[in-house]
């Protein structure tokens, strides 16, 4: 008698289709943000700084948490390799309007600069994570000017990959409000 043994292989599982820029940023990275700006909003006083008497242990919590979803979130994108903007065929923000960036524009702009990319979205999850230690210490000061500043570091790279032909624009009125 003959045994034939048979050898059965388990498909391997698909790997997961690569999270693009995009869908990072629309899903992740922009709602975290607005967590961290309703929190720093509804707390702002007279003195136009966050005033501790709004600020309860809860908010300071959810502004902790938020700041470090933020950073791990951003942190996808540090690390994305390859750099996608978009799939073929979703449009972004501001795309067929006047003075808006197709996908492709943009994706030629990372694919020019990833590694500047990468540190600026590496900047940025250093920045939040600098906002969560002063949520976690109740450091008023320090945590309405890390929320301030946040605007600043994101707008930074929407100037050098999604509309950079407004960046000396943006730069006269910064200097001339300075």
């Amino acid at each position: 008698a003959v045994l034939v043994a048979g050898c059965s292989r388990e498909k391997e599982p698909a790997p997961a289709p690569q999270l693009t820029f995009h869908e990072v940023m629309k899903d992740e990275v922009d709602p975290k943000a607005d967590v961290i700006w309703e929190v720093g909003n509804a707390a702002i006083g007279e003195q136009a700084g966050i005033d501790p008497a709004r600020m309860s242990d809860a908010d300071w919590n959810r502004l902790a948490d938020g700041a470090v979803s933020l950073e791990q979130s951003v942190k996808k994108i540090a690390q994305m390799d390859p750099l996608i903007l978009a799939k073929p065929g979703v449009k972004i923000a501001d795309e067929g309007i006047p003075g808006g960036h197709t996908a492709a524009m943009v994706q030629t702009r990372f694919d020019k600069e990833p590694e500047k990319l990468r540190a600026m979205a590496t900047a940025l999850a250093v920045h939040a994570d600098d906002l969560a230690k002063a949520a976690r210490a109740h450091d008023v000061a320090r945590a309405g000017l890390l929320i301030d500043q946040l605007d600043g570091v994101c707008e930074n790279c929407h100037l050098e990959f999604w509309y950079p032909d407004q960046k000396e624009l943006v730069e006269k009125f910064i200097n001339a409000t300075s």
